[in-house]
């Protein structure tokens, strides 16, 4: 098949979608009409249909809302949390990743010499009818926050201790920082020297995670699963937090977002830069997939 350069690549067996900046704009509730139409067209060839994202399954339930059937196969497993666990479509575990106490007390740690930059920190227990449990570092904004954000999470207060003892008990696989507004790091990796954890910054979060989780990891996972050839596979992603499976052998891997610093400080970390297909927007990727 044509690519729209003029090169030719096979027929993947499965898509891999990373979500805010790739199949909607981080800034957008809603999914573009042409990518709607465009899983439906890798649908009806028989291509396996599913996402990886940051999001815990919970969240990434409630943004995808209706669209949540429309995009991915009723067999497909899905990566969530970065990688940290793979959950079928009813959001049962398949595998999963879980901090240590050990790693949970290097994150407190880093997050206690850090502690002017945090404006909450949020995690998401394993049982999936617990709500997120958010920290914040000021009593006073409690109340804000609750107002803002209880309808899907649990705020509390209370010290950062108070805050490692949870994350002891509930075995949590990612953590979430929220940076203050202030504070503008953006894709940049930290790997804890002597530890299994590293710290990821984007979109105005860190996020904490085991140092061998990653969105790949997990994707060649799903394919063991499934049977399917890494060179079978269409991935597509925006971001750092995306590198990783932008990095496989996919026979599509496609970058989206505009020409700018962005996509630079992406491409730093990919491998090789001749095999990127290139998109600008969320409608421009869903264009590509109904020509496959």
């Amino acid at each position: 098949m044509d690519d729209g350069d003029g090169s030719k690549r096979t027929k993947p067996e499965m898509a891999v979608f990373d979500i805010d900046g790739t199949i909607k704009s981080i800034d957008s509730d809603t999914i573009p009409q042409e990518v709607i139409d465009g899983f439906r067209h890798l649908r009806e060839r028989g291509i396996l249909t599913t996402l990886s994202t940051g999001r815990p399954y919970v969240r990434m339930r409630e943004a995808l809302g209706d669209y949540f059937d429309e995009l991915i196969d009723d067999k497909a497993l899905i990566v969530v949390e970065h990688g940290a666990k793979v959950v079928n479509k009813r959001g049962d575990v398949v595998v999963e990743s879980q901090f240590s106490n050990a790693d949970v007390d290097r994150l407190v740690e880093f997050t206690g010499l850090n502690l002017d930059m945090v404006d909450f920190m949020a995690y998401n227990p394993a049982i999936l009818e617990k709500k997120t449990q958010i920290w914040t570092p000021e009593p006073n904004d409690i109340d804000a926050l609750r107002e803002k954000r209880s309808w899907y999470a649990e705020i509390h207060g209370g010290s950062l201790i108070d805050f490692r003892e949870n994350l002891y008990r509930d075995r949590v696989s990612n953590v979430s920082l929220k940076l203050k507004s202030h504070i503008h790091v953006e894709n940049l990796k930290l790997t804890f020297t002597g530890n299994s954890i590293k710290a990821v910054f984007q979109d105005g979060m860190l996020e904490y995670m085991k140092n061998k989780v990653t969105k790949a990891r997990a994707i060649m996972y799903m394919c063991s699963y499934f049977g399917i050839y890494e060179h079978h596979l269409l991935v597509a992603g925006n971001a750092i937090n995306d590198v990783d499976m932008l990095n496989l052998g996919a026979g599509h891997r496609i970058l989206v977002g505009p020409d700018g610093p962005a996509r630079s400080s992406v491409l730093g970390y990919l491998d090789s830069h001749e095999y990127i297909i290139f998109k600008d927007t969320p409608e421009d990727l869903g264009r590509y997939l109904q020509s496959l």
